[in-house]
């Protein structure tokens, strides 16, 4: 039986509003093969961006997304973690992305695939594709061969990246004595690698020098223009973080020695309007709202005996390392940069795009195909990263994209790579510290459900609750176990009782009746907050404004008794009625979220796969659909002592 239309509310407008891409590709951030996936991972990168696929497959169609990820396979992280287990680093690489892949799937992140950038399905693309990028960044200008000072192991006589080699964090507040040569991950500083003290070699524990080694800089300095262009139109758009990290950064700014201060202050009010901050160095920073303004800032202090430089050392990055362990560079572009290899932060940009043709490749389709995805204005590209990495995924990778356009000056057409839409997560912290392989402090996603025995339906709705796209947040037990009471407790009952209902009283079906009016308000304001927190992948508070709505069913088995007889008989069948309404919704907002148990619920209220689509909301079953049989949905918790269901909803 086909069901009924939606009845007369404000939901077909809220559904006609919403901007639909017309493909979309959803990445997650590229694990390090150096450990099993722990629980920041999971958190922060991989089911936000699976929640969010799940989200644009019942907006466009599932076949219109592609959700690709893969292991970091290239550079020293790899190359370290094999060392330290004394095994061949094919060998390693592959047990740790089978034990990632399997995790990923307990999980349910539904991945197109889950390859990594050097397994022997993807490498020949990703190889031709960091090939093609490398060739075009040179052409367009955007490539500049820097002679820098690295560290030399005289010991093995080769080249060490920053994580070969360890030693005292400059910090003087901090006591890590095995931090990396450029950053401390415990304390998140970063620094110039000579400033590191008592510096080792990872490798063989000998004392490293400096020696000069020759390498390709990206040069992002020259379409900040452009960048900032388009940072400055995702305003409304990124998260608030996002945005305000990125548009900060890409700013002009000038430089200038403090000792030109009060100079400078008496010119100050001549200058374009800028801001002005102390720098390192004994320096002043000035920064600008265009690179016009910064130009002409600049020739006014000239004249007047203050010589400013362009505050860029953010905009050049190395692309190219002495690593072995990566994908050489094209060897006839430049003879000097022969032996290099491409640097693992440009190799895991271009990655997704390789991994999204093997996909479609694997599944039969051409893997041109990648361009529809890609290529077209039309579609659309979400990256869920940690917070840490927005810089790479929106200056490194926007610089790259931009350099391999014709025109490198100017936002990309049809036909180009399109930028990407960067959604980061803050740190998950276990006993208020940051999650690290490399300290030892992580729980593993295998651990929670080998060790702990919770399923993996009730980590992921745990962990959509945090409130990771704002602030960092404690991974906390109790808060968890608090929260499957309520899974167990109210939002069971909110499934169970209408099922029971119909099959005890209403010969299994659903009963003629109307909807209630406060059944219909309470739809349209939650089906119009949904819209707005799914396409933001904003999740804790609309989680709570969802098991608000999931209790109108409670009410109206408290009120009505669809459930007992012995009552009015028409407003019986119009609650009953009215909380299948409800279901059916709730079945779908909260599909994204728990796939497997509303899969079970779609189940019991045998209706086709299809249903799991947005314009599905507000359209009641049809009166006389025959329900299924009652699965179980959430576990029961074991009692620890801690809060009741209902206290424990409303303490969360």
């Amino acid at each position: 039986m086909s069901a009924p239309e939606r009845p007369a509310s404000e939901i077909a407008s809220i559904l006609a509003r919403i901007k639909r891409p017309k493909r979309a590709v959803v990445t997650a951030g590229m694990p390090y093969t150096n450990g099993p996936l722990h629980l920041g991972h999971l958190a922060g990168a991989q089911l936000p961006a699976d929640i969010h696929a799940r989200w644009l497959g019942m907006l466009i169609g599932r076949q219109n997304v592609l959700m690709v990820c893969g292991t970091d396979e290239h550079g020293s992280t790899s190359e370290v973690a094999a060392l330290k287990a004394g095994l061949p680093l094919r060998q390693f690489i592959d047990d740790i992305h089978d034990q990632q892949a399997e995790t990923l799937q307990r999980y349910g992140i539904g991945l197109d695939i889950y390859t990594g950038t050097s397994r022997p399905e993807t490498f020949p693309t990703h190889k031709q594709r960091s090939d093609a990028c490398l060739r075009k960044l040179h052409s367009n200008g955007l490539l500049e061969k820097r002679t820098s000072l690295q560290w030399f192991d005289p010991e093995l006589e080769r080249f060490l990246p920053d994580r070969f080699v360890r030693g005292q964090c400059p910090n003087p507040k901090c006591d890590n004595t095995t931090a990396y040569a450029d950053e401390c991950d415990r304390c998140g500083m970063q620094y110039e690698p000579t400033e590191l003290i008592e510096p080792r070699s990872a490798i063989s524990d000998a004392t490293p020098v400096m020696r000069e080694t020759t390498h390709w800089w990206l040069d992002i300095w020259s379409v900040t223009p452009t960048l900032q262009k388009w940072i400055e139109s995702k305003k409304k758009v990124w998260r608030g973080s996002v945005y305000n990290e990125v548009a900060a950064r890409v700013l002009p700014g000038l430089l200038f020695a403090r000792e030109h201060e009060e100079a400078y202050k008496a010119l100050r009010g001549t200058l374009p309007a800028h801001k002005m901050r102390y720098a390192p160095g004994k320096q002043l920073a000035l920064q600008f709202k265009s690179h016009e303004d910064l130009k002409a800032a600049q020739a006014e202090l000239q004249t007047h005996g203050i010589a400013g430089q362009p505050d860029d050392g953010w905009a050049h990055r190395a692309i190219t390392r002495d690593v072995s362990w990566g994908l050489p560079v094209p060897e006839d572009l430049d003879p000097e940069l022969a032996g290099k290899t491409l640097y693992v932060w440009p190799d895991s940009l271009l990655a997704p795009i390789s991994f999204g043709e093997v996909a479609l490749a694997q599944r039969g389709e051409s893997p041109e195909r990648i361009r529809e995805f890609w290529q077209d204005p039309e579609a659309r590209v979400y990256q869920f990263v940690g917070q840490d990495n927005v810089f790479f995924y929106v200056l490194l990778q926007g610089a790259m994209w931009l350099g391999m356009q014709d025109d490198p000056h100017r936002l990309p057409v049809a036909g180009e790579l399109q930028l990407t839409d960067v959604f980061g997560c803050f740190h998950l912290l276990v006993s208020g510290e940051k999650m690290s392989k490399s300290r030892g402090n992580f729980m593993t996603g295998r651990q929670l459900l080998d060790e702990y025995g919770y399923t993996p339906e009730q980590i992921r709705y745990y962990l959509a609750l945090l409130g990771l796209p704002e602030k960092q947040s404690n991974f906390d037990f109790e808060k968890l176990d608090q929260r499957n009471k309520f899974l167990a407790g109210p939002l069971n009952a909110t499934i169970e009782r209408p099922i029971s209902a119909a099959h005890s009283k209403f010969d299994s079906k659903v009963p003629e009746g109307e909807l209630l009016e406060q059944v219909v308000t309470a739809t349209e304001r939650i089906v119009r907050r949904y819209i707005k927190s799914m396409e933001r992948a904003d999740y804790p508070s609309l989680l709570f404004d969802i098991e608000n709505y999931a209790r109108t069913v409670n009410s109206l088995f408290t009120k009505f008794k669809p459930h007992d007889d012995r009552h009015p008989e028409e407003g019986r069948r119009n609650a009953l009625y009215s909380s299948f309404y409800v279901l059916k919704n709730l079945m779908i907002m909260l599909y994204p979220f728990v796939p497997a148990t509303m899969e079970r619920v779609r189940q019991s209220l045998a209706l086709p796969p299809e249903v799991f689509s947005v314009d599905e909301l507000g359209v009641p079953m049809a009166a006389g659909h025959t329900i299924g049989e009652m699965l179980s949905y959430f576990p029961a918790v074991e009692d620890k002592g801690g809060q009741g269901d209902e206290q424990a909803a409303e303490s969360a």
